[in-house]
């Protein structure tokens, strides 16, 4: 009986197996390099704004507190802003600044919700687009 060998070496190119055993040597070397490419695209921080509204009719409560990209508070400035009756645009009614711990609380006057149907907080941290709260609709439910 003659051994018959299934690929005999050939003088013009690699062998089948040994184009085989690359093919399984490939996907460890690219999930390798992969993995570093995903763990680079990790969103970089940014700031934060929270804004708490509360209240009944026409009282109302904010509660405001501002955190730096890196976490940390920040002291700065910042609009209430309203929505004037009848319109859809928004307009400044008043500027604030967040204490040194990154709040700011106050009432609500009531004027406001007879002037305007909602407000909202924005704010602009340098290097960042500008952060818009939630709108509270007025008067408070």
């Amino acid at each position: 009986m003659t051994r018959h060998e299934p690929n005999p070496p050939s003088p013009s190119g690699p062998t089948r197996r040994a184009v085989l055993h690359g093919a399984w040597a490939a996907p460890v070397v690219l999930a390798a390099v992969a993995a570093p490419a995903a763990a680079a695209s990790t969103p970089a921080p940014k700031p934060a704004l929270s804004v708490y509204f509360s209240g009944s009719g026409d009282s109302g409560f904010i509660f405001v507190e501002l955190l730096g990209a890196d976490g940390k508070p920040l002291q700065q400035q910042f609009d209430i802003e309203g929505k004037p009756r009848g319109t859809d645009s928004w307009v400044t009614v008043f500027r604030q600044s967040t204490r040194a711990d990154g709040t700011f609380s106050s009432t609500i006057p009531s004027g406001i919700t007879q002037d305007y149907s909602a407000v909202r907080v924005s704010a602009t941290v340098p290097g960042y687009p500008t952060l818009i709260s939630q709108e509270q609709q007025l008067p408070f439910s």
